[in-house]
């Protein structure tokens, strides 16, 4: 966290923060999943059931990441993929931002959510270099601890992101967020795959919560709403739709 700065203190303008949205149904894991950690159920029997993070260990990582919040400041959390669309997450608002260092990248095999451990699919991570935009979601400080346990079930369960406080700029002023790094030593890291590599496995690879397409499609479509437009992601949307075309010919 930002010491010199409490959360507090962050100017955030109401003309800024984005109120929560409805929307039709997406594929996505729900908040109930989340409660009866569905994720690690699906993989306890698996060969992947080493890799899990047990609860002492989520735990000590959480306490770990707020052992200098007071517990009265509101905490932000950045999301860059499926948090966008689907954040699972009691939040007071949102606000657009940029994080520099690190960028976005199906970079992450996925045995859960979009993939099998058969047949792994691919999701999105924070890998090293370059910059960033997605919406910081603001956690009021007398729900972020319980909202912060759920949001680590979900995404630290296979020690594939490593947690880590970021610096985001925004219109009104910089912003300390958790954000989800991907873990480089993790075996579920993917690297870096070229984009026809990646077109392969979304267009192939379903999971729980849906397929990689999707996933792909929603992330996309969710960042350009927001006026966020990531320019490699609408690459992968054409050429998947340009793969499926093919296909149909």
């Amino acid at each position: 966290m930002d010491k010199d700065k409490p959360l507090s203190s962050f100017v955030i303008g109401s003309s800024s923060l984005a109120k929560p949205q409805s929307s039709s149904p997406l594929t996505g894991i729900t908040r109930q999943d989340i409660e009866r950690d569905a994720s690690r159920e699906a993989l306890k029997n698996s060969p992947h059931a080493s890799k899990l993070i047990t609860d002492e260990e989520m735990d000590a990582s959480l306490a770990a990441m707020l052992v200098d919040w007071n517990g009265t400041d509101d905490i932000y959390v950045f999301g860059y993929g499926s948090l966008i669309w689907n954040p699972c997450m009691q939040h007071s608002g949102r606000i657009a931002g940029t994080v520099r260092g690190y960028h976005r990248r199906f970079c992450l095999w996925s045995n859960v959510y979009r993939g099998t451990p058969e047949s792994p699919g691919l999701v999105l991570g924070l890998d090293l270099g370059g910059a960033v935009r997605g919406m910081l979601f603001r956690l009021d400080a007398k729900v972020a601890k319980r909202e912060l346990e759920l949001l680590w079930r979900r995404e630290m369960f296979g020690g594939s992101y490593v947690a880590r406080w970021l610096k985001a700029k925004t219109d009104d002023g910089d912003v300390s967020a958790i954000g989800f790094v991907i873990n480089h030593d993790a075996k579920s890291y993917a690297g870096k795959l070229s984009d026809d590599a990646v077109v392969d496995r979304l267009a192939t690879c379903c999971g729980r919560y849906g397929s990689g397409a999707d996933y792909l499609a929603q992330t996309a479509a969710s960042l350009r709403a927001a006026g966020l437009d990531d320019p490699h992601l609408d690459r992968l949307c054409d050429l998947l739709a340009a793969r499926q075309f093919a296909s149909k010919a």
